[in-house]
């Protein structure tokens, strides 16, 4: 809002008129001595100040007609309108002449505002009011949201008040929208949250049983680990359901609506509305802005190639993805590696490539990656080499590493094996091999 901006101005013609007077007062005294005319100098200053003080009330006019806020003036003590910019007449339906003299509590949009004298009083006293979201109604019955900020301030002597409103209304639709959507979603985050924590406190129960034994210990980790298992599969399989679903509802009904004010733009364009469609087309581009977020989320949830196209393909786009947000070279080298038919292993192999670039970017200081995916009999066989500084030996079994903890259980769980090694100065090697077809685990 152009508030500082102003009051700077209606400052400097307060400071301007004042050194006006000044002159005056000196040049009274001369006039009463021996001359009777005021002196050169004082009539060059009154000159110069007459014509800095227009200059300053012409900027201060223009940006009062120009601004794309609407601007109120009231007279502080009695809280009669003394005048209105184009913009706030625009948007409230009413003309100059309606609102010029009237009283701000006559005006319809303002009613809920200042419904008595003692909210005026509140004003005049505090002198700052300001209402994040006001919603209006229009002369023509419309329904608006504003901004609306009040200041009391002197000019030339005088205290006027000056309301700042702003039209915000698009931006409350817009926040409408996305409170129902986050509302939907802390839904199901309270509904998955719930069954995580029944499951954790299933895994706590399960770890307190083992400790009476080794051979309780012993099976306990193994239903541990299976239920992690399931628990992975349950992520994944809310991830690709939270991900479909926000590509095939929420991004079709962001489309339809790009569509919509697409058209609506070129209506008022055709209508010869410029300054309306200019507002529609700044719509339609932040549509646009979330349309692409919303798309980043999906496929961060669950990349589409992968269900799509397999393993190898995801990896392939997973790659080029990688170098083109790090700018760290990354090649990838595929050998005898069909589709793999088996869903729980693709995966596993596409969240430990993931995790491994994810490692090489946040640690390793590489400027360089190589990724190999080969079939040697029923062995699928995964290999990232990074030329970064290289993985500590301490690092490796640190048990706040959580990735590769993570990366160790997905393996284990399906009867493979991991290999992690790494020397100072030569980079780090994350080696992954597991058993696909005949060899896989049947309990994974």
């Amino acid at each position: 809002m152009p508030t500082k901006i102003q009051l700077q101005l209606m400052k400097e013609n307060a400071a301007l008129r004042a050194r006006l007077a000044e002159p005056e007062g000196k040049s009274a005294k001369r006039i009463s001595g021996k001359r009777g005319d005021m002196p050169e100098c004082v009539i060059t200053e009154r000159r110069r100040i007459e014509d800095a003080l227009k200059s300053s009330e012409v900027r201060y006019r223009r940006l009062f007609e120009t601004a794309k806020d609407g601007i109120l003036i009231l007279d502080a003590d009695t809280g009669r309108i003394t005048d209105a910019n184009p913009f706030l007449q625009e948007l409230l339906g009413y003309s100059h002449d309606e609102l010029f003299g009237r009283m701000l509590w006559e005006i319809g949009p303002f009613r809920d505002i200042a419904a008595s004298r003692r909210a005026f009083s509140k004003l005049q006293k505090k002198e700052y009011i300001r209402y994040e979201d006001l919603p209006l109604e229009t002369k023509g019955r419309r329904r608006r949201h504003v901004e609306f900020i009040s200041n009391v301030y002197k000019v030339n002597g005088t205290k006027v008040i000056q309301c700042n409103i702003r039209d915000i209304t698009a931006r409350h639709q817009a926040e409408e929208a996305l409170a129902i959507v986050s509302k939907e979603l802390e839904k199901r985050v309270d509904e998955r949250t719930a069954e995580l924590l029944a499951a954790n406190k299933l895994m706590k129960k399960m770890l307190d049983e083992g400790k009476r034994s080794e051979e309780k210990l012993a099976k306990s980790r193994e239903r541990l680990r299976n239920l992690s298992g399931r628990l992975q599969s349950l992520l994944e399989e809310e991830r690709t359901r939270i991900s479909r679903e926000i590509h095939d509802e929420l991004g079709q009904a962001l489309t339809a609506l790009k569509l919509d004010l697409s058209l609506i733009t070129r209506s008022l364009i055709s209508d010869g509305h410029t300054e309306q469609s200019a507002k529609v087309h700044e719509i339609e581009r932040a549509v646009s802005r979330i349309i692409r977020t919303v798309r980043k989320i999906s496929t961060d949830l669950r990349p589409g190639i992968l269900d799509e196209l397999g393993v190898t393909a995801a990896i392939e786009w997973m790659a080029k993805d990688f170098q083109a947000r790090t700018g760290i070279g990354c090649k990838v080298k595929i050998q005898a590696v069909d589709k793999v038919s088996d869903l729980v292993s693709s995966t596993t192999i596409f969240r430990i490539a993931q995790e491994a670039l994810t490692n090489v970017m946040r640690h390793s200081l590489a400027s360089q990656v190589n990724m190999s995916l080969k079939k040697e009999e029923d062995t699928l066989i995964l290999e990232v080499r990074d030329n970064g500084i290289g993985i500590m030996e301490g690092r490796i079994s640190d048990s706040k590493s959580l990735g590769l903890i993570g990366i160790r259980e997905r393996v284990l769980l399906l009867g493979g094996e991991t290999v992690i090694s790494g020397k100072p100065g030569e980079g780090t090697l994350v080696r992954v091999a597991l058993p696909i077809g005949k060899g896989a685990n049947p309990n994974a």
